[in-house]
């Protein structure tokens, strides 16, 4: 497989390209923003289309926001043409974007070798519980990274 590294806002521009024809493209995460489900320098993700389907709470989604900025965020709520995304490492810190500036969806996730489809029932599982862990996700993730502090920044 072929590694790029390029500056962010050149290197999204051309992923949305890649998808926008069609393509998947697997990418190495950089940020701290999905932890402890992806992480930082760890994980690489595969990202692909959107189909309608995919525009739903659970998925997690490549996006611009109405700021500007590229997010790996799961989408949390679905409200006419827009959508709510929240990392699963915040705690209360949500952005929105509308559906036409979703850019793909994430389709697995590799960690340390090993390959979970977005699809996969481990994966949905945890998901879901992880969703309806978000009015107390202080508490795990301040757990989380206590055990992880050596990678990962304090909770803000």
């Amino acid at each position: 497989m072929k590694t790029i590294t390029k500056e962010n806002n050149i290197m999204m521009e051309e992923i949305r390209r890649l998808i926008s024809e069609g393509k998947t493209v697997s990418l190495t995460v950089k940020g701290h923003s999905m932890n402890p489900f992806i992480v930082h320098m760890r994980d690489q993700i595969t990202l692909g289309p959107v189909r309608q389907e995919d525009i739903r709470p659970g998925t997690v989604a490549l996006v611009k926001d109405s700021r500007g900025s590229y997010l790996i965020h799961r989408i949390t709520e679905v409200k006419d043409d827009t959508v709510t995304l929240i990392g699963d490492g915040n705690v209360g810190i949500t952005e929105t974007a509308t559906h036409d500036n979703i850019i793909g969806v994430m389709y697995s996730l590799n960690r340390k070798g090993r390959i979970y489809s977005e699809k996969s029932r481990i994966w949905r599982i945890y998901s879901r519980i992880w969703m309806m862990l978000t009015p107390i996700r202080r508490y795990p993730l301040a757990l989380w990274r206590k055990l992880n502090r050596k990678s990962v920044p304090p909770l803000r």
